[in-house]
């Protein structure tokens, strides 16, 4: 099946201004997705919502800080009473575990109204009884961050270092009844650990970036997908477009669209394949896992690679990094298979995300074109 790159990458262009969930500029993002959906021939609508992002930043700090204190006490307790040391950073890593592992009850930090307004805004093809549901989903808002993309990974990565590297010196000290190495080596790792935790707890989230790369080149593909696929999947199929809002706050807009319409898509198979950051230089990229090593969905997985060969597009799988929000894990925590398909490696467009440089100029033509097909075979092949 063929898709137009161009017009993919043009209507990314379009939609690559800041759109941070409740300002104009988000407003402007939906209209022109709802503009689009309706050319391509689907029922339309536009589901508005308000939440309140303060309780879940407010508890997200006091736990970033709270687990900070406890590794740093760790790596200062660590040989003069390594059993203490222990506790501490038992303590911390189960902490850490809630915050890396984004636990389903953590959603109800999100369930309250507030003073921020925003909407999904979904394209549906309806048949009167269909086999199969497939959900495609890109979320249209942008954020810039104090911190970007890139260094939330590294301090993410740091932190574990130095609070893995501190239990494994640990585990080995109680092992043989005593600490051994440099006095300085415990309390090293575990101000490493702390230092990363406390910068990692003044994340705050901005209007700057055009989110060319996160996440207009997504968007641009589900338009396409919109217009291509409804006229090639079987009459007994539903195809659901969902472009998501606030997703860069925690993905609420998924968590409020699944609240919604799960039950309404009970008693038959359903998949989600979601698309982010997609249009980054290189090739195409599957990510697999999240958390501290949760899969999302085997089965997409194998199927999208099963199309990936057969259409000759390299495919590389990936883990979402530890404490990273991704719309398809409020799919899976509700039983919704979902994979979320993505392009590129470590680069500048990758570098730019979360903040004022996420141009439009930053994606590639083919590798859009190389997801778009990739998304369009998988479901055609789940679709059969």
């Amino acid at each position: 099946m063929r898709v137009d790159a161009e017009r993919i990458e043009r209507e990314a262009s379009a939609l690559a201004f800041p759109r941070y969930p409740g300002t104009e500029g988000d407003q402007r993002a939906i209209e022109m997705v709802a503009g689009w959906l309706r050319e391509a021939g689907l029922e339309v609508s536009c589901e508005e919502f308000t939440y309140d992002i303060g309780p879940a930043f407010r508890a997200l700090r006091v736990l970033l800080l709270g687990t900070g204190l406890l590794v740093a006490v760790a790596g200062i307790l660590a040989q003069p009473q390594p059993q203490i040391a222990a506790w501490c950073l038992a303590l911390a890593l189960l902490a850490g575990g809630v915050l890396l592992g984004w636990s389903p009850w953590l959603e109800r930090l999100y369930s309250r109204e507030g003073s921020t307004r925003t909407a999904n805004v979904i394209g549906r093809r309806r048949c009167r009884q269909p086999r199969l549901s497939l959900v495609f989903v890109a979320h249209h808002d942008s954020k810039s961050q104090n911190l970007t993309l890139p260094y939330r990974a590294g301090l993410t990565i740091l932190t574990l270092v130095g609070s893995l590297g501190l239990a494994a010196l640990l585990i080995l000290g109680l092992a043989v009844g005593q600490v051994s190495g440099p006095a300085w080596l415990g309390p090293l790792l575990g101000g490493v650990a702390a230092a990363s935790l406390a910068t990692l707890s003044t994340l705050k989230s901005g209007n700057r970036s055009p989110g060319g790369v996160d996440n207009a080149g997504s968007v641009g593909i589900l338009m396409e997908l919109a217009r291509v696929l409804p006229g090639e999947l079987p009459a007994d199929v539903e195809a659901i477009f969902l472009s998501t809002g606030a997703e860069e706050d925690h993905m609420v807009g998924a968590m409020r669209w699944l609240d919604r319409h799960v039950s309404l898509l009970s008693g038959r198979p359903t998949y989600a394949l979601n698309l982010d950051g997609a249009g980054i230089p290189g090739r195409a990229v599957l990510l697999e896992r999240y958390g501290v090593g949760r899969s999302f969905s085997p089965f997409l997985s194998k199927m999208a690679r099963r199309a990936a060969e057969r259409l000759e597009i390299p495919l590389r799988g990936t883990l979402l990094p530890p404490a990273m929000g991704i719309d398809a894990i409020p799919f899976v925590h509700r039983g919704i298979p979902c994979v979320t398909f993505t392009s590129g490696s470590l680069g500048p467009a990758v570098v730019a995300v979360h903040s004022a440089d996420d141009h439009a100029e930053n994606l590639d033509r083919d590798a859009l074109e190389r997801v778009a097909r990739l998304v369009a075979a998988t479901a055609l092949d789940l679709a059969r």
